[in-house]
């Protein structure tokens, strides 16, 4: 009587693994087909800065050479900055480290670093402040800078 019950709830959770890699794996596929889309398209907008956008990075965020600042926005204490700079989808992980250094040189240490070669780059940051930066594509022939500090 154990045993066909312990073989069922052992078929059971098989199906479910298989089913939850199945789709993460259709969410992986789905979220890089979005970014590639995204690369490949015209701006139409998305590359103008919001009226209220100021001319620099603001908690004196170091600028990269050719960024300019989308938005700043607020959650609670945690500061959101948006940037483009020129590239494109062999040029994320190159931006990103090109950013890492500037935020290096103003104080920021790197704690981690992520990437998806041609989709997005990730880095958590620590030192002056703590936060993180992504670098992914905004559309044909700009990167999206994103700074998100506390």
């Amino acid at each position: 009587m154990k045993r066909p019950l312990l073989a069922l709830v052992l078929v059971l959770v098989l199906v479910l693994l298989a089913l939850g890699g199945l789709g993460f794996a259709l969410f992986e596929r789905h979220d890089r087909g979005s970014l590639v889309h995204k690369s490949e398209q015209a701006c139409g907008g998305r590359d103008v800065p919001a009226a209220a956008a100021p001319a620099t990075l603001p908690l004196g965020l170091p600028s990269t050479a050719g960024a300019t600042v989308l938005s700043v926005t607020m959650q609670g204490r945690t500061t959101i900055a948006f940037a483009k700079v020129p590239g494109s989808r062999e040029d994320i992980v190159a931006t990103r480290d090109r950013v890492l250094g500037d935020l290096t040189a103003a104080g920021y240490r790197v704690v981690g670093t992520d990437q998806e070669p041609g989709f997005e780059a990730e880095a958590e940051l620590a030192g002056t402040r703590t936060g993180t930066l992504k670098v992914s594509p905004l559309c044909g022939g700009l990167l999206e800078v994103r700074y998100k500090i506390e």
